[in-house]
């Protein structure tokens, strides 16, 4: 079992995949024109560093409401950190049911390999659309189904979902459930109600040997292989 790694060290990470993916998410919170004051909700929150990057990565981001379906899992000191930064809270909710806030809560949601773990993906979308206020933004990340690694398990029959990929302290078993095409993604935020929906190819290369070829790329075989895409749509 994996042991959760502080803010500070994920912060750190320098693997290609790990810059890329926090690029990729600092240019959909620099996008976002979001009100002074805002307040954002961070769903499965897990070790909190992204709710961090929210912070420091939009200055108009006062107030964090953060969730995950275990007990926090974010460390004493790294809650006082957060906490810092601006007001930051923690609330547990089920897995894929109904949310428990109130129509129009929030300036901004998003999430980091998240959707993936959900048995429920549309009703997961659908909930964080009735609990943004008009003009908010969704941010999320989740591996492109079509990555370089998915293609050679393909080609050995070994490509099935769920997968367990592992597992970590507080957290516990790490399953993907499902994973999703471009195409997939836009489709469910579009049919969710979110418009002008945009997506982020982030790492085109090999994931396992920290080979890169691309940290960002636009089009053609680099865009369509990616290892995963940041998407941002608004309400």
């Amino acid at each position: 079992m994996k042991k959760l790694f502080s803010i500070s060290d994920r912060y750190n990470f320098n693997d290609h995949l790990s810059i890329a993916q926090r690029i990729s998410f600092e240019q959909c919170l620099k996008k976002a024109r979001l009100p002074i004051n805002a307040h954002a909700l961070s769903m499965s929150t897990g070790d909190g560093v992204w709710d961090y990057i929210a912070f420091v990565g939009n200055s108009r981001i006062k107030k964090i409401t953060a969730t995950d379906i275990v007990d926090n899992p974010v460390s004493k000191s790294d809650i006082k950190l957060l906490n810092s930064l601006g007001a930051w809270k923690f609330m547990r909710v089920p897995a894929d049911e109904i949310l428990p806030f109130k129509n129009e809560t929030f300036n901004l949601v998003y999430h980091v390999d998240v959707i993936e773990h959900v048995s429920k993906p549309f009703l997961f979308v659908k909930e964080q659309y009735r609990v943004l206020k008009k003009n908010g933004y969704i941010i999320l990340n989740t591996p492109n189904i079509l990555r370089p690694a998915n293609l050679f398990k393909l080609f050995l029959g070994k490509l099935d979902f769920p997968c367990d990929i592992g597992s970590y302290e507080k957290i516990g078993a790490y399953i993907h459930i499902q994973e999703f095409t471009e195409w997939n993604l836009i489709q469910m935020l579009e049919e969710t109600g979110f418009k002008n929906v945009q997506v982020v190819p982030v790492f085109f290369g090999f994931y396992p040997v920290n080979l890169q070829i691309s940290a960002l790329p636009k089009k053609n075989i680099g865009r369509l292989l990616c290892q995963c895409f940041t998407v941002m749509g608004e309400k």
